[in-house]
């Protein structure tokens, strides 16, 4: 079964808050939620959800003095730990690492957390030079590394801005509750269609259609409303509006059932009704 590994490399502000969290997360990792419990209260987190997901699994936490480490498994379609790193954040946490394996597609992909924030690695280095040790290892000079990347810290994903982690979350969990919402509405549109016997796949094709039309008629409004805007003559411009306005969709409506039957224009090479050219017999 594929799954996502990710490593999360929590640097705090105070060593005994790095303490604190390391026995909650050893506590969590070993099911006992209740001394899990009392060592949130202490870091001022005690909301336990907020700290760990249920649905971790192959979890494990490992301590240096310099930060903690968390390693867990989760599903493809899982989201990342943000919630949890935000709440870290408010509860001393400075900075931290988070790298996912995609298991399903075997690509790395690294993101860097400072005081709250999504930052580029070189914004993270510039601000933790003393961590840089520990969040880049340096590489191991060997034959074995000859056709590994220029740039060893290219799975390093960075954001064009810093960016608020809160707000990270939120973005996040509204791209998830608007994929919940279209996969329950194909659903619906499913078993609407199925009780009149229409099939689903009807359903399907006529809404990508639609969607190919309106994209014909958006167009065609854009072209019209620049074309008007930038250049003189209003009424041929308006005029060549409408004639798009009807032939855009058309067009793009078109374009789009072709693509879906799969029209490739290939005729049989034997037609029906010719069975080609009769066999004579020799006679005997």
């Amino acid at each position: 079964m594929s799954q996502n590994t990710l490593t999360l490399q929590l640097f705090f502000e105070e060593p005994i808050k790095l303490k604190i969290a390391q026995l909650t997360y050893q506590y969590l990792c070993s099911d006992n939620t209740e001394q899990a419990q009392r060592w949130a209260d202490k870091l001022g987190a005690s909301d336990l959800e907020a700290l760990w997901d249920a649905q971790w699994f192959n979890t494990s936490v490992s301590a240096a003095t310099t930060h903690l480490l968390l390693r867990f498994d989760t599903g493809t379609s899982d989201p990342p730990p943000l919630r949890q790193i935000e709440t870290l954040f408010a509860h001393g946490l400075r900075a931290a690492v988070l790298e996912i394996f995609y298991d399903q597609v075997g690509e790395t992909e690294r993101m860097h957390f400072d005081r709250g924030q999504w930052v580029s690695r070189k914004a993270f280095m510039d601000a933790n030079p003393q961590w840089r040790t520990v969040v880049e290892p340096a590489q191991q000079d060997s034959e074995d590394s000859e056709g590994a990347a220029d740039d060893p810290y290219a799975c390093s994903k960075d954001p064009a801005k810093p960016l608020a982690v809160a707000k990270m979350r939120q973005q996040e969990e509204k791209r998830m509750r608007e994929a919940q919402e279209a996969a329950e509405a194909f659903i619906d549109m499913a078993r609407a269609m199925g009780k009149s016997g229409k099939s689903p796949m009807q359903g399907l094709i006529a809404v990508l259609l639609l969607r190919a039309g309106l994209k014909g008629l958006l167009h065609a409004v854009a072209f019209t409303v620049v074309t008007v805007l930038l250049f003189k003559g209003f009424w041929l411009w308006m005029g060549l509006g409408l004639v798009l306005a009807v032939a855009l969709p058309l067009y793009y409506i078109v374009t789009e059932h072709k693509e879906l039957r799969g029209d490739d224009g290939d005729d049989d090479a034997n037609p029906p009704g010719d069975d080609g050219p009769a066999t004579v017999m020799a006679p005997q």
